[in-house]
C-alpha cells in the first residue's frame, strides 16, 4: 500500500464519523488557536513598540532625573534635578556625542487661535535645535527652532499636525499668532504627521524653544537630555562616557549609586520582551495541556478504530500485508487526524486574533513560526499518541482478526 492510498484510507474513515472526530480535534483546535492568538497579539505589540522607539532616531539615548520604567517613587521626586550643568558635561566631556539636545515637558495644554480651541490634551514641549532629529520629527512646512531662536527666547512655536489641523483647516498656519496655554507665540512650523502609539499621539505636540518655555511656564522642572551619537554602533560607549560625565560633575563617590538615569530604545524593547516571556509560556503551558488532551482523545478514538476495523485488518494481514504496512496505515491516521485539528486551529486563531485586536485597538502581526509550531507540534502529538493504537493493529493475529465479530 502506498502512501496516497493510506491518505485516502484515513481520510474516509475520519470523514465516516464526523461527530467522533470534531470532538476528539477540539483539544487540538483549542491549543493551536491559544498559541496563535496569544503570540499575534505579542508579536503586533512588539512591531508597535519598536515603531513608537524608532520616535528616538537610531543612535540616541536620554539622560533623565528618574528611569521612568523602574524607578520608585522616592527616585523620581528626591533626586536631584537635570539642568544646565548637566548638559554641559555631556557637551564637553563625551567626544563620542554628535547632537546634545537638552528639553523640557509640560502635558494637558490648550492652543487657540481666534473662535478655534483645541482640547487641554497638547503635550507642550521646550527644546532646542537638536530636539527634531533626535526625536525623530521632520518639519512638513516652515523651520524648526534655531539657535537664535534659543538665544533671544523668542515667542515663538513650531505644531505637531494634529493641532495645525484642527486650528488651520483652511489656511496656512505660518506667520499666524496663536495663544500657547496663555502666552502668545508666532507659528514658525509644522510637523509631519507622526501617527497614535501606545495610546499616545506623537502629532498633539506643541514646541517652542527652551528658554521661552522656562520663561512662560518656570524653571523648576527637571530637564530630559537627548544625546545623538555620531555612530550608532558606539551608542554604549556613549553611555559610558556620558555616566561618568555626569558622575564627576555631580560629585558622586565611587560606589555610590547614579543619581540620574539614562536609557535607549532598545532597553525598552527588551524590557517589553522580558515582560511577555511569561505571557508566552503560559500560553504554551495552556496549548500543551489542550493538544495534551486532545491526545488522549486521538489514542482512545484510534483504539476505537482499531477495533471496529478488526476484520479488515485480519483479511489484510491474511492477504500478505507486513506488520510495518498495518501501523504505518494507523500512524497516518493519526497525525491526519491532529493535523485537521491544527489547521482548524489556525484558522480560528488568525480570526479571532484578528478580531480581538480590533475590538481593543491593537495592532496584530501573525508570525509564521507560531504557525510552524501547532502544526508540528500536532504531527508529534499524532505520531506519540497514535503509537499505541498503530502497534496494537500490527500486532493483531491474523486468524483471530477474520473470526471477530
Amino acid at each position: 500500500m502506498n502512501y496516497s492510498e493510506s491518505i485516502y484510507i484515513s481520510l474516509s474513515s475520519i470523514f465516516s464519523h464526523k461527530l467522533r472526530s470534531s470532538l476528539t480535534l477540539l483539544g487540538g483546535v483549542i491549543g493551536v488557536m491559544n498559541i496563535i492568538t496569544t503570540m499575534s497579539i505579542i508579536r503586533g505589540l512588539q512591531k508597535m513598540l519598536e515603531n513608537e522607539m524608532r520616535g528616538l532616531s537610531t543612535g540616541v539615548f536620554q539622560v533623565q532625573r528618574s528611569d521612568p520604567f523602574t524607578d520608585d517613587f522616592h527616585h523620581r521626586v528626591f533626586r536631584p534635578k537635570i539642568g544646565a550643568k548637566e548638559v554641559r558635561a555631556i557637551a564637553e566631556n563625551v567626544p563620542l556625542a554628535q547632537v546634545v539636545a537638552p528639553e523640557v515637558w509640560e502635558w494637558g495644554g490648550t492652543l487657540k487661535f481666534e473662535n478655534e480651541a483645541t482640547p487641554p490634551n497638547i503635550t507642550l514641549a521646550g527644546g532646542v535645535s537638536g530636539f527634531a532629529p533626535n526625536n525623530g520629527y521632520t518639519i512638513e512646512s516652515g523651520r524648526f527652532i534655531n539657535e537664535v531662536d534659543v538665544q533671544y527666547g523668542s515667542p515663538v512655536v513650531v505644531l505637531g499636525s494634529a493641532p495645525a489641523q484642527k486650528l488651520f483647516p483652511y489656511r496656512d498656519p505660518l506667520g499666524e499668532r496663536i495663544i500657547v496655554d496663555g502666552q502668545r507665540a508666532t507659528v514658525i512650523g509644522v510637523l509631519q504627521e507622526q501617527g497614535s502609539m501606545l495610546n499616545r499621539n506623537a502629532d498633539n505636540i506643541a514646541i517652542v524653544p527652551l528658554p521661552t518655555f522656562t520663561n512662560w511656564w518656570g524653571s523648576e522642572r527637571s530637564w530630559n537630555i537627548t544625546v545623538k551619537v555620531k555612530n550608532p554602533e558606539d551608542i554604549e560607549d556613549a553611555i559610558q562616557q556620558a555616566t561618568t560625565a555626569l558622575r564627576v560633575a555631580r560629585g558622586l563617590k565611587p560606589g555610590e549609586e547614579n543619581n540620574f538615569a539614562i536609557w535607549h530604545s532598545n532597553q525598552m524593547v527588551d524590557m517589553f520582551n522580558d515582560l511577555t516571556k511569561s505571557i508566552r509560556i503560559a500560553a504554551f503551558g495552556i496549548a500543551s495541556i489542550a493538544l495534551l488532551v486532545a491526545g488522549v482523545g486521538i489514542m482512545n478514538i484510534m483504539l476505537v478504530s482499531v477495533t471496529e476495523r478488526t476484520r479488515e485488518i485480519g483479511v489484510r494481514k491474511a492477504l500478505g500485508a507486513p506488520r510495518r504496512e498495518i501501523m504505518i496505515q494507523f500512524l497516518v491516521e493519526a497525525v491526519i487526524l491532529t493535523e485537521i485539528g491544527a489547521t482548524v486551529g489556525v484558522v480560528c486563531g488568525i480570526i479571532t486574533a484578528v478580531l480581538l485586536g480590533n475590538a481593543i485597538k491593537l495592532p496584530v502581526a501573525i508570525p509564521l513560526w507560531s504557525i510552524l509550531v501547532g502544526l508540528i507540534f500536532c504531527s508529534v502529538i499524532g505520531l506519540i499518541f497514535g503509537t499505541w493504537p498503530a502497534w496494537k493493529a500490527s500486532r493483531l493475529h491474523p486468524i483471530e482478526a477474520l473470526r471477530y465479530e
